[in-house]
């Protein structure tokens, strides 16, 4: 949890400043700075240069070996989902600037959750959960298909999506999980029967919208310890499926695909899925992807799939 010393705030059509200092001088210095900061005009940030890509934790056939591997322990009846995670490690000869990556992400997913948090910056289209006074809703995605710049072809995509029994195991699999867990929670639970489609800038995904009525003055944060880590981020049964990544992903999520957002003292807040995003550090940044595997899963087509989630941090890394 990080607490900033200086959060401004837009919210319902209001905008508001808030400072936190150890006393009032402190505090009032804080203020001061920070209206002199936003008096000035902003700079235009640099993109980073020369931006070079490597092998994460695995190389792409040990990856590929872990998802058939893992496919095979689902045909097995070991488990019935679980969610595979890569890496992918960049150096660029300059050190980058977070407020480029945010311009760029912001502007190319607007529909997204744009974030930035001790270095760990992305764009998710998937919220966990957010509560506002007794309204309950989370988002689940599950199930992707790529874009494609025509039109025609990308509509075929898209109904082959709709149509994937495969990706709508995937995706039933995560309504369920996040239900149930909501469930303890909420009335009126509503839960949709069907999902819908939601169009990214470079994937498409099959998603569902659950809302409620909060029954039990749960916080943010306690709903989120109900909820994650979901079916979507990591499968299930979920026991069984942490152990299968720990035997099989190779590598250390750190806080990639863990809760991030904001939360107020009321219990009130966002905290979306950290997805789509990179651990930077510098010069360096660690992006990340992951796919949900089922019986039938191919692991060429969720190299691809990855590659495909990769793409909004690789562009967001490159010049415009």
């Amino acid at each position: 949890m990080t607490v900033p010393e200086v959060l401004l705030v837009r919210r319902d059509g209001r905008t508001w400043l808030s400072v936190v200092g150890a006393d009032r001088r402190s505090s009032a210095a804080l203020l001061d700075r920070a209206l002199d900061d936003l008096g000035r005009p902003v700079a235009v940030p640099d993109a980073p240069r020369d931006v070079r890509y490597a092998e994460g934790s695995l190389t792409v056939p040990q990856w590929q070996g872990a998802v058939a591997a893992a496919v095979r322990r689902i045909t097995d009846g070991e488990l019935d989902k679980v969610v595979l995670a890569r890496d992918v490690s960049v150096e660029c000869s300059t050190p980058v600037d977070v407020r480029y990556l945010l311009h760029r992400l912001a502007f190319s997913y607007p529909s997204c959750w744009t974030f930035v948090v001790d270095g760990l910056v992305g764009s998710t289209p998937e919220m966990l959960v957010r509560r506002l006074g007794s309204d309950v809703t989370s988002r689940v995605l599950a199930g992707t298909m790529r874009r494609s710049s025509d039109s025609s072809r990308d509509a075929t995509l898209a109904s082959a999506l709709l149509a994937s029994a495969k990706d709508h195991q995937e995706h039933e699999y995560a309504v369920r999980s996040v239900a149930a867990a909501l469930a303890a929670h909420c009335t009126d639970l509503a839960v949709p029967t069907s999902p819908s489609l939601l169009r990214l800038a470079n994937v498409q995904h099959l998603a569902t919208d659950i809302s409620g009525e909060l029954a039990d003055g749960s916080s943010v944060l306690a709903l989120a310890a109900s909820l994650h880590p979901t079916a979507a981020v990591c499968g299930t049964p979920t026991e069984r499926a942490l152990e299968v990544i720990r035997e099989l992903e190779g590598m250390d999520r750190g806080r990639y695909a863990g809760p991030v957002g904001w939360f107020d003292a009321r219990g009130d807040g966002e905290l979306g899925i950290a997805l789509r995003c990179g651990a930077l550090s510098g010069s360096s940044v660690r992006l990340f992807a992951g796919c949900g595997l089922v019986a039938g899963s191919d692991p060429e087509a969720e190299l691809a799939e990855s590659q495909a989630k990769l793409m909004a941090m690789r562009e967001a890394l490159e010049s415009a």
